[in-house]
């Protein structure tokens, strides 16, 4: 403090605003204790950064490389069951995973020895259907995504031998189904087409010697149920979307107990022989 000439004290003024600006000591151990703080949280979030980063480099080169494998044309694919089945089984032939064209469908029918034909990917026609009706031991035909229609069907209707016939891509009507009633040892039909209506009822009644039955698609109603249920030999009965109503399967199932019955793929409530099935 200085006293000037009226002998009053003054404060000398850089003094006193060096100790306001200057902090106190407790602020500055928070300061530093911060700074220290973010420093860490620093280290640490890089160091997590390096690991995750050196884990992914580590394991990105350790991948192993996948080579495609390589997948023959169908031509190909069809030569080597084609050689398959001269060297092995005659009696089946399963066609799956690519399509059939007409020139394979031709080498098919040079194959005199089949019992069984599988084709799960079309296209068979009706142009081409008589290569395998002529097939002279032929018990067992599955076209899929094939569209037989009644012409194909009348070639169908000379191959004797045929005991189960399943083809739920057809595009027959009621008439190419009546055609198959010359085949007197055929006993079980799976058959999906859009042009069939209630009318396929009176051509599968024609069909004697059928034992099983399944219609895919097809508006069965009532009136057409209870002309097929009474067929002399029939055992099972599915119908897949069909139009029978719950009075039409009460009847059903009142009259003829002895058959099995799939609706749906699946048993009706009311069957008395309902169970459940595993895959």
């Amino acid at each position: 403090m200085v006293s000037d000439q009226k002998g009053t004290s003054t404060v000398d003024e850089s003094s006193s605003q060096d100790d306001v600006d200057a902090p106190t000591a407790p602020n500055s151990r928070m300061l530093a204790r911060d700074r220290r703080r973010q420093t860490l949280l620093f280290l640490c979030f890089g160091t997590t950064m390096l690991v995750i980063a050196g884990l992914w480099w580590y394991d990105y080169f350790k991948m192993p490389v996948i080579i495609p494998e390589q997948v023959d044309p169908p031509g190909v694919r069809f030569e080597k069951l084609y050689k398959a089945n001269l060297q092995g089984d005659h009696s089946t032939f399963h066609v799956e995973g690519f399509p059939v064209d007409d020139s394979m469908v031709s080498r098919i029918g040079e194959l005199k020895s089949l019992e069984t034909l599988i084709i799960d990917e079309g296209i068979v026609t009706d142009e081409t259907i008589d290569l395998i009706a002529k097939l002279p031991e032929l018990r067992q035909l599955r076209l899929r995504l094939s569209p037989i229609g009644d012409a194909g069907f009348q070639e169908l209707s000379g191959c004797e031998a045929l005991w189960f016939l399943n083809l739920p891509h057809a595009e027959c009507t009621s008439e190419g189904v009546a055609s198959l009633k010359s085949l007197t040892k055929l006993r079980q039909l799976r058959l999906g087409s859009k042009n069939l209506d209630n009318q396929v009822a009176n051509a599968l009644t024609q069909i004697r010697s059928l034992r099983g039955i399944h219609l895919i698609g097809v508006p069965i109603t009532d009136e057409g149920l209870k002309k097929i249920a009474v067929m002399p030999y029939l055992e099972s009965l599915y119908l897949d979307d069909s139009a029978v109503t719950e009075a039409g399967w009460a009847w059903l199932f009142r009259e003829h107990p002895h058959l099995h019955v799939h609706i749906d793929q699946y048993h009706h409530d009311r069957d008395p022989k309902a169970h459940d099935h595993h895959n």
